[in-house]
């Protein structure tokens, strides 16, 4: 067995509706994408929305265990949790045309991939709601309304990119599409 490399987060995901969320961590969800959409980036839209509470909303939750003793290499642990909030991403849409968004991951847990594990979360999530589907009748699309710094990043899942770049509250985005097979 392999030891965990003290350098590197252990990062744990877990999925869920707001619903089913402790006040505490829909503070920690709200808190985390706010510091990064609305403080860190100067985006002045309305950050928490009603896509948000919707109960097929699926948010994906990337947590680390910040460490012991005073340093806390990986930051502090959220009230009444041992862990800590380090990035998030949403699904929410019908089978047929779901919808990725609000990813985000707190700015010093950047370099670890991350964001990584948080969009293959969220791409399994979408495909088990399209295994619902009749694949001889129907198909799922996956969208993202990706900011374009990082269209090759979605791309490397094999997203493309759809019309033209457009502004959201003065960030470039592009709408990217990857059709689930």
């Amino acid at each position: 067995m392999t030891q965990p490399d003290p350098d590197k987060p252990e990062v744990h995901l877990t999925g869920r509706a707001v619903l089913n969320m402790t006040p505490q961590q829909v503070h920690a969800l709200y808190k985390l994408r706010v510091d990064i959409f609305v403080n860190e980036q100067r985006a002045p839209f309305a950050e928490i929305d009603d896509t948000d509470i919707h109960p097929n909303t699926q948010h994906i939750l990337a947590y680390v265990h910040p460490g012991s003793g005073p340093n806390y290499p990986f930051g502090a642990p959220d009230p009444a949790s041992p862990l800590r909030l380090v990035g998030t991403a949403r699904v929410f849409g019908s089978p047929e045309e779901q919808h990725i968004g609000r990813l985000c991951v707190a700015s010093d847990m950047r370099g670890y991939a991350i964001s990584r594990q948080i969009v293959e979360q969220a791409l399994e999530v979408c495909r088990g709601r399209a295994a619902a589907l009749d694949p001889t009748t129907q198909r799922s699309v996956v969208k993202i309304e990706a900011q374009t710094y990082l269209t090759e990043f979605y791309a490397s899942y094999g997203a493309e990119a759809v019309g033209e770049t457009f502004e959201v509250d003065g960030v470039e985005h592009v709408e990217m599409q990857l059709v689930l097979d």
